[in-house]
């Protein structure tokens, strides 16, 4: 769960929602489930066709298809979490400098600060790597009791009564009339169904986790396909969670407008994207 959560729950799921509106909104999310599922089983036969060893995804695909499959697939894998870190530490990085922003303390501007918060978590990141397994185990806990909190946060300040303050930026309590009007879509800045559903799927991605620690566990045949599996549905259905409180506490404009600004509820969530930058 830990390598699925990541940057797309806090800064985009808002703007998917606001652009597809809850009904495509719901089938762009049941889509990328559908497709990690698939993708889940298939892993799942492989699992328990035989004893799995350590090696993770790469081992699995060579024993399947061969060495050369299994070493040319395993190349691309790598260099996909090389840029998956980097999309996360680029989402960070933006979030703290708009926290930042918030509290006027912009160190030199928008766009070096984002730099400089980014450089400063990739080292923190190889460090932690650099340190060891170890040391990863022990940070990857941590960051899921952190992120858990943060969805908890999220979920109790939908239930708060909105202040006179909040009704003023668009934010209400929960309103029938509210998910009426999210319903319908309204793609604008030549956004489509497709290219909305290409934004949200990375935050479907992540289901290989249990697959890279197969050396680790005691029955991998059983564990893999079982963890793999419950991932996918406590993920899919934290996501539609999520966003469904959005459509019935916040107005369609804003949710459509800015995905930041539909995120000042819980900006203080934000930096549990490290959880998926340490995993990656």
């Amino acid at each position: 769960m830990l390598n699925i959560w990541g940057v797309m729950l806090f800064i985009r799921l808002s703007w998917v929602f606001g652009q597809a509106g809850s009904g495509l909104g719901i089938i762009i999310v049941l889509l990328s489930v559908v497709v990690t599922t698939l993708t889940c089983l298939s892993m799942s036969a492989i699992c328990t066709n035989g004893v799995v060893r350590g090696g993770g995804a790469y081992y699995l695909i060579s024993r399947s298809l061969g060495p050369e499959f299994g070493g040319s697939i395993g190349l691309i894998f790598a260099f996909a979490n090389a840029v998956a870190v980097a999309m996360y530490v680029v989402g960070f990085a933006e979030t703290v400098v708009d926290l930042l922003k918030d509290n006027n303390a912009i160190m030199v501007d928008e766009v070096n600060d984002i730099r400089i918060v980014g450089c400063i978590t990739v080292v923190l990141l190889l460090g932690i790597s650099v340190a060891g397994m170890e040391w990863e185990a022990k940070a990857q806990i941590v960051l899921l009791v952190i992120l858990l909190v943060a969805i908890v946060n999220v979920f109790v300040g939908t239930v708060i009564p909105a202040t006179k303050d909040k009704k003023t930026k668009g934010f209400f309590s929960y309103q029938a009339s509210i998910m009426a009007e999210n319903f319908s879509p309204e793609f604008r800045d030549g956004e489509t169904f497709f290219s909305v559903f290409a934004i949200f799927f990375p935050a479907a991605t992540g289901i290989l986790a249990g697959a890279n620690i197969s050396g680790d566990l005691k029955d991998p045949q059983g564990a893999l396909p079982k963890g793999t599996l419950l991932a996918i549905f406590i993920t899919g259905m934290t996501y539609l969670g999520i966003a469904l409180c959005v459509c019935k506490y916040i107005k369609h404009m804003l949710t459509h407008a800015n995905a930041k600004q539909t995120w000042l509820i819980i900006q203080h969530v934000y930096p549990v994207t490290l959880a998926h930058c340490t995993v990656s």
